[in-house]
């Protein structure tokens, strides 16, 4: 093997490591039978190269990493500056061209402290380089969306009326942070192409299909703000439809802590055979009240003014309570393409009370619910 010293006698040297010398244990064999026999009891093991890349991308995911005490330290490091970076780019100090310098700064940090320590084994070679970027493509690909999601979600809590508890739900979305994140995204993409074409690995170095994969915090913004792992988290239909630019979509249901009953009518019959219906049900939206669902959506329209929907509903507690917000929302009084485009987003998502995909399975048998 190139680099490899055997002055050392009993153990070879390569690089800064050392390694005991089995060479002694290797013997040469010339007998046509016993190479006959042999092959017929030999397994050749010909891995692709993507089975060789699946050997180490595990070792250089974020939790392996995290955990080994060989480069726990600079991995933290350099995540905590990944972070900072792509901090920095949401708060627009920084371009997305400048994020994806920091990008290639920070894997060509991480990746020589790997080889320089030996991590995960000394001999660095074959498809470990390529394994290497592609999991910290996905990493810092993971973040940015982390980001976006936590960004979106933290704007969004500010319109959420009540007390939050267990029993109700919630979503937003601005389609500033789907943008912004694909830029992000797309500069990564571009540097990641031509990091690996710099190295000569446009044949063994791709994107992941974190699609394919069912990788959903690693795909897109959509995907990773309803995230269909979650099976409580199908707020968006379609993660590859893009929003309007400049569009707001926000829905909340009421509830209680969930162990009080909910009274909502009572009807008493009376002895000449009449009843008497009373509804305890407030007009509009009551947080309090698990039967209650409000939803709202903005867009700017061609003249850059801002324009508003909303709706109050009632759930049922049946199959039904699964709603497409178009069916609730509909932006009209002028025609337009950003009215056109926030219609046709707004048939891409849907709402539904807490728990309702756990009650209502979309596949086996009908769930029951009950309540007081």
């Amino acid at each position: 093997m190139e680099g490899v010293k055997s002055s050392l006698g009993e153990y070879v040297q390569f690089g800064k490591w050392t390694f005991k010398n089995a060479t002694d244990q290797l013997r040469k064999v010339t007998d046509p039978e016993e190479i006959r026999k042999f092959q017929e009891n030999c397994v050749v093991f010909n891995p692709t190269v993507e089975e060789q890349k699946d050997r180490f991308r595990a070792e250089f995911s974020d939790f392996a990493m995290d955990k080994s005490p060989v480069i726990s330290d600079v991995k933290r490091e350099v995540y905590s500056q990944a972070e900072a970076a792509i901090g920095r780019f949401f708060d627009g100090t920084i371009s997305a061209e400048e994020l994806a310098d920091s990008y290639q700064s920070l894997s060509d940090r991480l990746m020589d402290a790997c080889k320089d320590r030996g991590y995960p084994m000394p001999l660095w070679g074959g498809m470990m380089g390529p394994a290497f970027q592609e999991t910290f493509y996905g990493e810092f690909r993971r973040m940015v969306l982390d980001e976006a999601v936590n960004r979106n979600n933290a704007e969004g809590k500010q319109y959420i009326t009540g007390e939050m508890n267990a029993q109700r739900n919630w979503k937003y979305y601005n389609s500033d942070y789907y943008f912004q994140s694909e830029n992000a995204v797309s500069a990564l993409t571009e540097k990641f192409t031509a990091m690996a074409k710099e190295r000569g690995w446009e044949e063994t170095v791709s994107v992941p299909d974190y699609k394919a994969k069912g990788l959903n915090l690693y795909y897109n913004f959509n995907s990773a703000l309803s995230n269909h792992f979650s099976v409580d988290d199908q707020f968006v239909k379609d993660p590859d439809q893009a929003p309007p630019k400049d569009f707001r979509w926000f829905y909340q249901s009421g509830g209680n802590n969930g162990k009080t009953g909910f009274v909502t009518s009572l009807t008493m019959e009376h002895p000449d055979g009449t009843t008497t219906f009373i509804d305890y049900t407030k007009p509009g939206f009551d947080s309090t009240d698990p039967a209650k669902g409000t939803t709202w959506a903005a867009c700017k329209d061609e003249g850059g003014t801002w324009r508003y929907e909303s709706a109050d509903f009632t759930y049922d507690f049946s199959r039904d309570d699964l709603k497409n917000v178009a069916a609730l929302l509909k932006f009209s009084g002028q025609s337009g393409k950003a009215q056109e485009a926030a219609n046709r987003f707004l048939k891409n998502l849907q709402l539904y009370p807490g728990g309702y995909f756990s009650r209502f399975p979309q596949y086996g048998n009908l769930g029951m619910n009950l309540r007081a």
